[in-house]
């Protein structure tokens, strides 16, 4: 059900930030103009297939990690934002390789033609890696793992912090604090998140709009110029767009 409410949003932060448009709204109109409501839904079966499986990838690594910090003996009580922050970063980029550095490549290359009135037939993922590779799904991994990994341990750490202190001024236990209190952590960590990831969040749309210029049926290659260049174009202008877009999906859950 998110995905259906999230996924129009996601698709015009992603044009804005590979595109020039003036506006949301105008970045919005193009693509309905062009490609009908449909086009804001390009790329939905790599973005379903990544909202569904992302969150199991990141508890899971989470758990096992802080359960490792545990089983080494040390007491994260006494430093449990740090502890939270190292354990999340580690989920992120775990959850970042594993499920959504190739789920968001196939994505950011579906809604990259959005608002272009495509109406060719596009081929199957098992014909785009027969003919760029498996290496093409993992195009923009590096800054993929980088949003994820401090995506991920900004917003557990702001959860518990937030949550700590409403419930210190309500006077509850953070074990039961109350559902709106932990809604309200979500979406402060969420805005955080979303303010301080949106750079590496352009850089990583811009280098996996394109597609590898590596011959049919050989592996698809990326430079590290190529990924320089991509965060050297950013101004402070392109480094800011689709923020207010990132920040609203980022906030309706608790966790990006």
């Amino acid at each position: 059900m998110d995905t259906m409410f999230t996924m129009p949003l996601d698709t015009i932060k992603t044009q804005m930030q590979i595109k020039q448009h003036t506006g949301m709204f105008s970045c919005a109109r193009l693509i309905v103009t062009a490609d009908g409501t449909r086009g804001l839904y390009f790329g939905f079966k790599p973005f379903m297939i990544q909202a569904s499986g992302k969150a199991a990838v990141r508890f899971c690594m989470y758990d096992m990690l802080c359960k490792g910090v545990d089983a080494a003996e040390i007491d994260r009580s006494q430093h449990p934002t740090m502890w939270t922050s190292i354990c999340g970063m580690g989920a992120g980029m775990a959850e970042a390789l594993v499920w959504t550095a190739p789920t968001e490549r196939l994505k950011v290359l579906r809604q990259s033609r959005a608002g272009m009135g495509d109406r060719t037939n596009h081929v199957s993922v098992g014909q785009f890696i027969r003919q760029h590779g498996v290496s093409t799904l993992y195009v923009g991994a590096v800054p993929t793992m980088l949003r994820q990994a401090t995506s991920v341990a900004t917003r557990f750490a702001m959860l518990d912090q937030v949550k700590a202190a409403v419930c210190g001024m309500l006077g509850n236990d953070t074990r039961r604090a109350p559902a709106w209190v932990v809604f309200v952590a979500g979406g402060v960590g969420g805005f955080v998140s979303a303010m301080v990831n949106n750079p590496l969040d352009v850089a990583k749309s811009r280098i996996q709009s394109g597609i590898s210029k590596a011959p049919p049926h050989q592996p698809a290659r990326l430079s590290l110029t190529s990924h320089q260049n991509a965060i050297l174009r950013l101004s402070p202008t392109n480094s800011i767009k689709g923020i207010p877009l990132l920040i609203y999906a980022a906030g309706s859950i608790y966790y990006y």
